[in-house]
């Protein structure tokens, strides 16, 4: 069995972004909240806080960007879930069920016994790292 890719502690590096995320985020809406009070409460006299929202703005973006940072694996993961069935039945679609080898690298006559998918049951290909059926990852 062979290790994970990416970094050896990729999972708790992925943990702090979506800590830092969401405060940085609730400190950015702290930062908003505060500077559109001041600004629509402010009757006569000019706002004193509303330099907060040239605060909370940025913070908006970092933590967005943080979000994006731990959240993006799970999210690309259920896109591939989603995409890969559909691009499946197109392909069948589209060929009248042949299936049209989507992903494979060598013809049909090559093809060597893989693993089977644990949840739909498809064999794969030998060196397949996601299953050709459902997308789901095959280690």
């Amino acid at each position: 069995m062979t290790a994970e890719p990416g970094y050896s502690r990729q999972s708790s590096i992925r943990f702090m972004f979506r800590v830092a995320a969401v405060g940085v985020l609730v400190l950015a809406g702290y930062f908003l909240y505060v500077g559109l009070t001041d600004f629509f409460a402010a009757d006569d006299e000019p706002p004193q806080e509303f330099w907060m929202l040239f605060v909370g703005l940025p913070l908006v973006a970092v933590g967005l960007w943080l979000a994006m940072a731990g959240f993006g694996g799970a999210a690309a993961r259920y896109i591939a879930g989603e995409g890969a069935p559909v691009a499946r039945d197109t392909v069948e679609h589209l060929t009248g069920g042949q299936g049209g080898n989507l992903g494979r690298t060598h013809p049909d006559d090559e093809l060597t016994g893989g693993p089977y998918c644990r949840a739909c049951g498809t064999r794969n290909d030998a060196e397949a790292s996601y299953c050709d059926s459902c997308g789901k990852s095959l280690a």
